[in-house]
């Protein structure tokens, strides 16, 4: 579980809750709930996001989203330059084949799909091509789901917009309707109430839009391009681990050139534990 992803939606609710609730009241009015605005709102961003994606991106779209509540369980990156030494050991004492045999222990799909390659790969710029182009294929589905939820942080307010020119269309028929010169003259106290009530209504529905977009499609969208760059990174020290040892460089020039994908102070506490 992302404690960071909890913590920032149940204090962005917290303080939006503060902020509707009266001044010595913790209950927000009953105003604020209104069921017909927020289906514009989450029906119109659905239907808008069918139109432009097609109908399995959107069902995956639900997979990707648990990425933002839940941590991905990946090693760190000191645990993978250590697992990729000591692959590099063995490749160097009993050949680049010997590997196959540890191959159904690695637990990364992406290491060890590259040490297959690896294995049968003689030219080294074939290997490197090959391990590029996994890796940008990953990153474009990890943008495809990112930008599904860019445009509905997009989608949601125009929807709450909507949703409050609706309001206000029925409130000034129905307004106009039932209220005559004279009539209007006579309670105008009770006709401009009656009028601002309605606007407030109306308005909701734009509350929700905005609300949904800046509190959880966007920062959910941030979130999945951070968990990205994280898992990217990892990837590109195994991707340089692979070539490193496929070209047998020496363990510790292998080890050396990883560590530069680290930060300062891990580097420096993976240097005093050798």
């Amino acid at each position: 579980m992302d404690i960071a992803t909890i913590i920032g939606l149940i204090f962005g609710l917290g303080l939006v809750f503060f902020g509707m609730s009266e001044p010595g009241n913790f209950t927000p009015p009953e105003t604020f709930f209104n069921l017909r605005g927020l289906a514009i709102v989450l029906g119109g961003t659905l239907a808008a996001t069918l139109v432009n994606y097609p109908l399995k991106n959107v069902i995956g779209m639900l997979k990707v989203s648990l990425q933002a509540f839940f941590t991905n369980g990946s090693s760190n990156h000191l645990d993978v330059i250590n697992e990729l030494a000591a692959y590099s050991e063995q490749a160097r004492k009993q050949g680049l084949p010997s590997l196959e045999n540890r191959l159904d222990g690695i637990k990364n799909h992406y290491m060890q799909m590259g040490f297959e390659n690896a294995i049968l790969e003689r030219d080294p710029k074939k290997l490197e091509s090959f391990l590029e182009n996994e890796l940008n294929s990953m990153i474009d589905r990890h943008a495809n789901g990112q930008e599904i939820f860019y445009n509905m942080g997009s989608y949601a307010p125009a929807f709450g917009l909507l949703g409050t020119v609706m309001g206000l269309i029925l409130m000034m028929t129905k307004q106009a309707a039932t209220s005559s010169v004279g009539s209007y003259a006579a309670g105008a106290q009770d006709s401009m109430a009656a009028l601002l009530q309605g606007m407030g209504i109306a308005l909701v529905t734009t509350f929700y839009g905005v609300l949904l977009a800046n509190l959880l499609f966007i920062p959910i969208a941030g979130k999945l391009k951070n968990r990205s760059d994280e898992e990217v990174h990892g990837l590109n020290i195994i991707k340089a681990g692979i070539l490193s040892i496929h070209s047998k460089e020496h363990p510790l020039i292998m080890r050396e050139k990883l560590l530069t994908f680290v930060d300062k102070d891990t580097r420096k506490a993976a240097r005093q534990t050798d």
